[in-house]
C-alpha cells in the first residue's frame, strides 16, 4: 500500500474513532435513561450520568438556586434599581379604577375569588368581632371616658343632653295632664293630708276634690314648662354628663353589668353583619367615595410595603425554603425533557465537540501514519 493512502486510512479511522467516542459521551451523559441487567449483573455506565446522579443534580440545582440565583441581596437590588415600586403602583391603580366602575356585588365578588359570603363565614365574623370588641374594650377599661372619646364626640354629647331638658320638661307635663297624672297628684295630696293629724280628714276632704287636683296639675304643669327651669335642668344635666367622662370604662361596664355589656356589643354586631345586606352592596358604591384617597395612599403604601418586604426578605426566603423547592422541581423533570431541553440550548456547542473530536483523531492518525512509514 503506498504512503499516501496509509496516510490517509489511519486519518479517516482516527477522526472516526475520535468523533464517535466524542458523541457516544455525550450521549451516555443522559442515556439510557434506567439500569440495564443480564440477570443480576448490572451492565457497566447505566442508567448515564445525568439519570444515576438525578437526585444529588436536584439538590445542587435547588442549592444554586437559593445562594446564588435568589438571594437576598439579589432581590434587594432589584427592588431597588428596577421599577417595581412604579409598576406595584400603577397596577394598584388599575385596579382600583376597575372596581370603582364595576357594577357588580360584593358577593359576586368574593365569589368568584372562591370565597363566598355563607352563612358559616357569616357566623365567624360575628364571632370574631365580637371577641374583638370585647377586647378592645377590656384594653381600655383603665381610661376614662374623658380620655377615651374625642373632643368633638364630647361636646355634641353634650349638645344633645342639654336638648333633652325640654324634652324630659314636656314628657313630664303631658303625664302630669294625663288620667295616670291626676291619679298620682291625687295620691301625692292624700298622703299629705294623712300626716296632718286631727285635721287630716278635713284636709283630706278638700284635697281630694277634682278641682282642687286639676288645679295642682295646672300648677304643677306651668311650673314644668319655665324657661328658666329648663336652662337650670339643662346645665344641671350637662355638670352631671361633665362627672362622668372621670369615670373609668370598667367601673362604667361593671355598673352597666358585665353581660349587658356583651349582649349589647352582640347585638351591635349582628346588626351590622348581614350577610343578605353586604353581599348586596355593589363594589363602585363602596370605592368611589373614597377613590382619591386610595390612590392618593397607594405611593405610600407601596413604600411601606416594599420596606416591609426588605426588612422581612431573608427571614421569607429561609422560610420558603428555595432549596428543597427548586430540587422537587428538577427531581419532578424528566430526564428526556431534560435531554432536550438540554441539546436543544447547546446543540450547536455539543456538534463542535463532536467534530473536534474527529478532527482531533484524524490528526492522531495522521502522527501515526507518519511515524509509521519513518519506522519503516
Amino acid at each position: 500500500m503506498s504512503w499516501p493512502l496509509l496516510l490517509l486510512l489511519q486519518m479517516g479511522i482516527g477522526a472516526l474513532i475520535g468523533g464517535m467516542t466524542n458523541e457516544l459521551a455525550i450521549r451516555m451523559l443522559f442515556r439510557p435513561y434506567k439500569a440495564i441487567y443480564l440477570g443480576k449483573w448490572r451492565v457497566p455506565f447505566t442508567p448515564g450520568l445525568i439519570p444515576k446522579r438525578h437526585d444529588e443534580l436536584a439538590i445542587q440545582m435547588g442549592k444554586l438556586v437559593e445562594n446564588f440565583l435568589i438571594t437576598p441581596q439579589g432581590v434587594r437590588s432589584m427592588l431597588m434599581k428596577g421599577q417595581v415600586d412604579q409598576e406595584i403602583q400603577q397596577w394598584l391603580r388599575k385596579r382600583v379604577d376597575q372596581w370603582a366602575s364595576s357594577e357588580e356585588t360584593l358577593q359576586e365578588l368574593m365569589t368568584r375569588w372562591g370565597m363566598p359570603i355563607t352563612e358559616n363565614l357569616e357566623a365567624r365574623v360575628r364571632d370574631q368581632l365580637v371577641i374583638h370588641l370585647g377586647e378592645r374594650v377590656a384594653q381600655a377599661s383603665y381610661l376614662t371616658l374623658d380620655e377615651l372619646l374625642p373632643e368633638d364626640v364630647k361636646k355634641g354629647l353634650e349638645d344633645k343632653i342639654a336638648d333633652a331638658a325640654p324634652y324630659l320638661l314636656d314628657k313630664m307635663s303631658r303625664f302630669l295632664g294625663s288620667r295616670e297624672g291626676e291619679v298620682m297628684i291625687k295620691g301625692m295630696l292624700s298622703q299629705l293630708s294623712g300626716g296632718l293629724g286631727m285635721f287630716g280628714g278635713l284636709a283630706s276632704m278638700l284635697l281630694s276634690d277634682e278641682k282642687v287636683i286639676a288645679k295642682v296639675g295646672s300648677s304643677l304643669e306651668a311650673a314644668l314648662k319655665n324657661d328658666a327651669l329648663q336652662t337650670k335642668l339643662a346645665t344641671l344635666l350637662q355638670q352631671e354628663f361633665k362627672n362622668l367622662y372621670q369615670k373609668q370604662v370598667g367601673e362604667v361596664i361593671h355598673w352597666i353589668g358585665h353581660e349587658k355589656v356583651e349582649d349589647g356589643i352582640r347585638f351591635l354586631v349582628d346588626r351590622i353583619v348581614d350577610r343578605d345586606k353586604i353581599g348586596s352592596i355593589r363594589i363602585n358604591s363602596i370605592l368611589q367615595p373614597i377613590q382619591t384617597y386610595i390612590e392618593e395612599a397607594i405611593p405610600s403604601l407601596v413604600a411601606s410595603l416594599l420596606t416591609w418586604v426588605e426588612a422581612n426578605l431573608e427571614a421569607g426566603l429561609k422560610k420558603i425554603n428555595l432549596t428543597k423547592i427548586a430540587a422537587a422541581q428538577v427531581e419532578a423533570f424528566p430526564v428526556n425533557k431534560l435531554e432536550e431541553m438540554i441539546i436543544s440550548i447547546t446543540g450547536k456547542e455539543l456538534k463542535m465537540i463532536t467534530v473536534f473530536g474527529a478532527i482531533l483523531g484524524g490528526l492522531i492518525g495522521a502522527v501515526q501514519g507518519l511515524l509509521v512509514l519513518f519506522l519503516k
